[in-house]
């Protein structure tokens, strides 16, 4: 059937109207993509500061200074939960918005935990690629962080400026995020109490003050390490290479577990009145040295008087014990299993 002209230009017209329809959904569909992936950060080597806080008043203000992240002004994050945090903010994605029947209660509870994160990235005012004028801070976006989905594979998230929170992961990734968002700053300090390149150690003294006779000292003398037993000053003819072979590999990377809080003040006192379990300080060939006391842990909500209890066992936590470094103020929780090369008398390392 061929058609007239005014029947041509009605289907010309219904043409054009589809396509300014499918255009305007497309456009939307985009728009609202845009919003909902509005949580990660592009470029994350803009990032200058990030700021988390909680309800609990805790807070742990983490600065880029020269290339090193530093916690509160205080002491310099680890900079393998600072490489995570970065890899977090660029990976994150919204897996799914958050139901309408469900929105309202998503916002109580980011309400009551409220983990606020502040994302601030470095800029310049004049930007022209090869010009940069003018160096300038902002806050590049806040994001409230609330609790796990229920199956523990997606964080609820809100950006602050918007309505609608979103449940958000890491593609590929199997778990939730929240945890990766502590504001407590003592989760964010590096874990490293000695490590040290053989080459680098000058000496390593083992103090024992329940068993002095025990105590030790492992000196370098060229690229020959010697044991000298501390009471009688004399050095050990001979020794198990093997076994001192391991206890120096210890000193290359000894960690702690994490740091204790609330200790109760009548245990601190029991416990740290004592006389330390060993004391070792290790010495670089710069003359730096390093000391950590260590102390048996006590059982949670167990006794503080000898008298009351016999059961060893029972006494003290037979996988942990406390340590105390020169210099700082925390309390270190140590684990057995790393020290276990190292928490020996003079006599194990005897040749038989």
């Amino acid at each position: 059937m061929k058609l007239n002209r005014k029947q041509k230009n009605y289907i010309g017209l219904g043409i054009i109207a589809l396509l300014c329809i499918v255009t305007i959904i497309v456009l939307l569909s985009q728009k609202s993509s845009t919003i909902d992936q509005n949580f990660h950060i592009e470029d994350v080597k803009t990032i200058s500061r990030i700021v988390i806080e909680d309800r609990e008043k805790k807070k742990a203000d983490i600065v880029k200074v020269d290339s090193i992240w530093m916690v509160n002004k205080e002491f310099q994050a680890a900079p393998m939960m600072i490489n995570t945090m970065l890899e977090t903010l660029k990976e994150m994605r919204v897996r799914e918005p958050v139901a309408k029947s469900a929105h309202n209660n998503i916002i109580k509870q980011l309400s009551a935990r409220n983990v606020k994160v502040d994302i601030y990235t470095e800029g310049y005012y004049i930007n022209l690629g090869f010009i940069k004028l003018f160096k300038r801070e902002k806050l590049e976006k806040s994001i409230y962080i609330g609790n796990e989905t229920m199956d523990n594979m997606g964080t609820y998230m809100l950006v602050k400026g918007t309505e609608n929170p979103c449940v958000i992961h890491i593609p590929n990734f199997r778990g939730y995020l929240s945890s990766r968002f502590t504001a407590e700053p003592n989760d964010w300090k590096m874990h490293t109490i000695f490590k040290y390149k053989p080459q680098d150690i000058a000496s390593i003294k083992v103090e024992i003050p329940q068993l002095p006779e025990e105590g030790f000292e492992l000196y370098s003398q060229g690229s020959t390490f010697h044991i000298k037993m501390l009471k009688s000053g004399q050095n050990l003819p001979s020794f198990d290479t093997i076994k001192v072979t391991a206890f120096i590999s210890t000193f290359f990377d000894l960690n702690f577990e994490n740091i204790a809080t609330n200790i109760p003040k009548i245990q601190s006192d029991t416990i740290f009145s004592q006389s330390p379990s060993f004391i070792f300080t290790v010495k670089n060939k710069k003359g730096e040295q390093r000391r950590l006391r260590t102390y048996m842990k006590l059982n949670e909500g167990t006794w503080v008087s000898k008298n009351d209890k016999t059961n060893f066992y029972e006494i003290f936590d037979i996988n942990r014990m406390y340590g105390l470094m020169d210099n700082s103020k925390d309390t270190l929780v140590l684990q057995y299993f790393a020290f276990d090369n190292i928490i020996k008398p003079a006599s194990y390392y005897f040749s038989r």
